[in-house]
């Protein structure tokens, strides 16, 4: 399975889930680990893009990562499953304690979510003291930019 990446240049190797755990995010609570990724490079822009209200002026990198193929390593719940208010704006403690409660479980690497941003995208928390966390190999890292890329342009 392939999954996607955004951050800074002087983050975008950082894949410890610090950055997670200093600050929280949507599905975790501060001081939890946790990585937080894109199961397309669509998807990976449209939540920090669409929910910040603006397109970032700095520059980023897009890493793709290839994770283990194994289904079981991965737990995607269905809406139905997900607290009231997850998809709040800004993010609130219904998602932060459910994907806290799932990163101090431990049973699975990712937990596939929906996007706030568009219902069809989905997003991949991943929990770094997953045993199965050392078999995630980075392909790639490149620019990053919502205009034409670089090899586009003739």
């Amino acid at each position: 399975m392939l999954a996607w990446r955004i951050a800074k240049p002087g983050d975008i190797d950082d894949l410890s889930g610090a950055g997670a755990a200093l600050f929280g995010g949507r599905w975790n609570h501060p001081e939890r680990f946790a990585l937080y990724l894109g199961l397309s490079p669509a998807g990976c822009a449209l939540d920090p893009f669409i929910l910040a209200g603006h397109v970032p002026r700095l520059p980023l990198k897009l890493m793709t990562l290839r994770l283990p193929d194994d289904p079981g390593l991965y737990l995607e719940p269905c809406r139905a499953e997900l607290p009231t208010g997850w998809d709040a704006l800004p993010a609130d403690s219904p998602g932060m304690d459910f994907g806290s409660r799932w990163l101090d479980r431990g049973e699975q690497l990712g937990l596939i979510l929906p996007s706030v941003a568009m219902e069809q995208a989905r997003c991949l928390l991943i929990n770094p003291a997953h045993p199965a966390f050392n078999r995630i190999e980075v392909v790639q890292v490149e620019d990053f930019s919502l205009g034409r890329s670089a090899a586009v342009q003739r």
